[in-house]
């Protein structure tokens, strides 16, 4: 395969990993930047959205968000201090994506700051829950969050687990953003192999993957998933338009996925953050529709939204709806 690795990272990821400027800040903070949209949804959730006086620009959910002023775009790397500093923060949330520069003015201006996980990695949004809800007095709402998100992940761990590879479908994982890119990393990996599904990318970390048609079709992937823009509209429309430009490639007519009609499409915004659990029995019935007739995605996801964020949302956030 001739493939070619798109960089997702700036040079000083690793300096952030796990770090956190530990200076002193109200608990919860008065005022606070968010430059990462699962650190805003998760201060959403533990009932802080009026605290929040800057975002990042894909901050926009939920409802209300959007409203925030925006200070620049940690992946296209506009992120802009200067805006951060005019806002008055007491506490600035990021990920590890943020231009050094950038976090080097933020942090020398004596702003605390918490860096978290971005990653779509189970265990990376339960430390992120954990760590926000303590930093915004909530701990009793991150445990019961935590509980809701383990509750499902367990069931589907449970009823996929002893499946051997040979009743596990191939996946092939294409970006939103771009024809024959893939996801070959762990956090990918992750959510297609709780799922019970085999990620046909290479095992190792490499991130954002360009491939070409004639791998794919080498590949032979049993099932495909991709998504849309979290800026689209959450409509069947949109999702159905998705799944029919990639039903329709002539170049791939021939391989099983298409030929059994197993292309599924999601919204980017249930990929990260809390509902990644909708995210997760999605892909778990997609792949195993025999072993979850019993659960309904789009119920537990409408439960998430009422229970978590106080919403009562029409949308479709998945296609089709198994």
């Amino acid at each position: 395969m001739t493939a070619h690795r798109i960089d997702e990272g700036v040079n000083h990821e690793k300096d952030l990993e796990d770090r956190e400027i530990s200076r002193a800040a109200p608990s919860p903070p008065d005022r606070i930047v968010s430059l990462t949209p699962i650190a805003s949804e998760l201060i959403c959730i533990f009932g802080c959205i009026d605290r929040i006086v800057g975002r990042d620009d894909h901050s926009r959910f939920p409802p209300g968000l959007d409203e925030k002023p925006a200070v620049g775009s940690t992946i296209r790397k506009t992120i802009s201090a200067k805006q951060v500093l005019d806002l008055d923060p007491d506490m600035v949330v990021m990920g590890r994506r943020i231009p050094q520069e950038e976090f080097e003015k933020i942090e020398s201006a004596g702003i605390p700051v918490v860096v978290i996980g971005t990653g779509c990695k189970l265990d990376t949004l339960i430390t992120n829950i954990q760590t926000l809800g303590k930093r915004m007095a909530a701990e009793k709402k991150a445990g019961e969050l935590v509980e809701f998100l383990e509750k499902y992940a367990n069931l589907i761990r449970d009823r996929t687990g002893d499946l051997n590879i040979e009743g596990k479908p191939r996946v092939y994982n294409e970006c939103a953003f771009r024809k024959y890119m893939t996801k070959a990393c762990t956090a990918a990996d992750e959510v297609i192999s709780i799922a019970g599904g085999t990620n046909i990318a290479p095992t190792e970390d490499l991130g954002r993957l360009e491939v070409s048609e004639e791998w794919v079709i080498r590949s032979n992937p049993d099932v495909i998933i991709s998504q849309v823009s979290s800026a689209s509209p959450a409509t069947e429309e949109t999702l159905i338009t998705r799944r029919e430009e990639i039903l329709g490639r002539p170049e791939l007519k021939g391989t099983s996925a298409i030929k059994n009609r197993r292309i599924y499409i999601s919204h980017l915004s249930i990929r990260r953050g809390p509902r990644m659990v909708g995210y997760l029995l999605y892909l778990a019935k997609w792949f195993h529709p025999e072993l979850f007739q019993d659960i309904d995605p789009a119920a537990v996801e409408k439960e998430m939204l009422e229970k978590f964020y106080g919403l009562d949302l029409d949308g479709l956030w998945a296609y089709p709806e198994v």
